[in-house]
């Protein structure tokens, strides 16, 4: 009576055409497939190691991975456990390196679609304030195109992301800091913010007037 009580929650056993049948799924991670086989593998009454480790190759889908078991079959379980691990920590790592690519690859998108716009004359906008952000700059002993290349060859200033050309923009002026047409370098209201910033952190003191 008591074994007839329970014998739905009794485990059932595989045979070996369960193992032979066991497949890899298209999108099933090397780590789920490996612990449905390490549990039909135990399910199976009078399995032997040798017969075990011949079943895996045939289950596992096409990769890398299974090019290496057949050319080098493992000689016991926990050397198949110890080159899975390994290859889960490669595939993990894969995988982090392509969400770190796919998120750079995002960011770098929306920053063309910001510094685009959705309106004409909208990219002007978008190169930098129209009015100062200090009421008053410090006097410098250097042009600011010079001072620009200077911190970009010293790496103090970071190289600033290109802004298309406004539509109507004047044609003979050129801006080395948004590398655009429209203004000159001289009159680039962002890059003067720039450099009156940094002056004031302490940086580019050496184009101070009278330093």
């Amino acid at each position: 009576m008591f074994k007839n009580q329970f014998a739905a929650c009794r485990a059932q056993e595989a045979t070996i055409v369960d193992l032979m049948n066991l497949k890899q799924g298209k999108e099933e991670p090397l780590k789920a497939f490996m612990d449905r086989f390490q549990r039909t593998v135990s399910r199976v009454k009078g399995l032997s190691t040798e017969l075990a480790l011949q079943h895996v190759m045939p289950g596992l889908r096409p990769r890398p991975f299974k090019d290496s078991v057949c050319r080098n079959p493992p000689s016991s379980m926990e050397e198949l456990r110890q080159r899975t691990d390994d290859e889960i920590r490669v595939e993990g790592m894969k995988q982090s390196y392509q969400k770190e690519l796919q998120e750079a690859k995002s960011k770098k998108q929306e920053g063309r679609r910001d510094g685009q716009g959705g309106r004409p004359g909208s990219g002007k906008a978008k190169e930098g304030p129209r009015n100062p952000r200090f009421p008053q700059y410090t006097q410098l002993n250097a042009p600011r195109a010079r001072i620009l290349q200077e911190s970009l060859s010293t790496q103090i200033m970071q190289v600033p992301q290109q802004r298309p050309t406004p539509p109507g923009a004047d044609n003979s002026k050129h801006c080395l800091y948004h590398q655009n047409m429209g203004h000159n370098t001289e009159d680039c209201m962002t890059l003067k913010d720039k450099i009156e910033e940094m002056i004031r952190s302490g940086l580019l003191q050496q184009y101070v007037k009278g330093n």
